[in-house]
C-alpha cells in the first residue's frame, strides 16, 4: 500500500497522515509500529524487495539450471529489470539508500545475492575450496548490492548501461579469478 502511495503522491508528499487516511488506520496506530515516517518507508522498501526476491528466484533458478549465453549478464539483467518494473520500488530504494542506517536490511540483500552466487560458483567451479568460495561469494555479494543500486538510481540511461556493463565485467572477473590458482 505504501509503495502505491509513493507512486501516486511521490515520497515528498507522502505523510503518515496520508497513509493513515488511505489505509483506514489511525496515525497513532502507525506510530505503534514505526517510530517515524523514515522507518515506515524503509520497511516498505524491504517488503517490496521481498516480493522482488520471490518473483526473481524462479527466473534465476531457470538460468542456473539451463544453459544460456552469458548467465552472469542474464542474472544481473533479471534483477535490474525486475526492480525497474516493480511499482514504487525505485523511489523507495532511493529514499532508503539515503536514510537507512548502515547494516539495516543488508543481510537480506547479501544473503539473496550470496545464495545465487554460491550456486553459480559451485556449478561452474566444482573443485573450488570452501575458503575461496566464501571469499568470492562475500566479495561479489558486496559488489552486487552496491553496484546494482548505482545502476538503478542513476538518472542517465547511458550511464545506467555503462554501470551495468561494469557490474557484469566485475562479476565475471571475480568468478574467473576464483577458479584460478590461489595467490601466494
Amino acid at each position: 500500500m505504501v509503495e502505491e502511495l509513493a507512486v501516486e503522491q511521490g515520497l515528498e508528499g507522502l505523510t503518515t497522515t496520508n497513509i493513515a487516511m488511505t489505509t483506514g488506520l489511525a496515525v497513532g496506530t502507525i506510530y505503534q509500529y514505526f517510530s517515524n515516517r523514515t522507518e515506515l518507508l524503509i520497511a516498505a522498501e524491504e517488503r517490496v524487495f521481498g516480493r522482488l526476491v520471490k518473483r526473481m528466484t524462479q527466473e534465476v533458478l531457470e538460468v542456473l539450471s539451463n544453459p544460456v549465453d552469458d548467465p552472469i549478464e542474464k542474472i544481473i539483467g533479471i534483477y535490474i529489470d525486475s526492480a525497474r518494473s516493480e511499482p514504487g520500488y525505485l523511489p523507495l530504494l532511493k529514499f532508503s539508500s539515503l536514510n537507512k542506517p548502515h547494516g539495516v536490511n543488508e543481510a537480506t540483500v547479501q544473503d539473496f545475492a550470496g545464495d545465487i552466487i554460491e550456486t553459480y560458483l559451485r556449478a561452474t567451479h566444482p573443485d573450488i575450496d570452501d575458503a575461496q568460495a566464501e571469499v568470492t561469494v562475500k566479495t561479489l555479494a558486496s559488489i552486487l548490492t552496491v553496484l546494482t543500486d548505482l545502476v538503478l538510481l542513476e538518472p542517465d540511461p547511458a550511464l545506467q548501461d555503462r554501470y551495468q556493463d561494469e557490474l557484469v565485467a566485475q562479476c565475471k572477473f571475480a568468478i574467473a579469478r576464483a577458479g584460478g590458482p590461489a595467490d601466494p
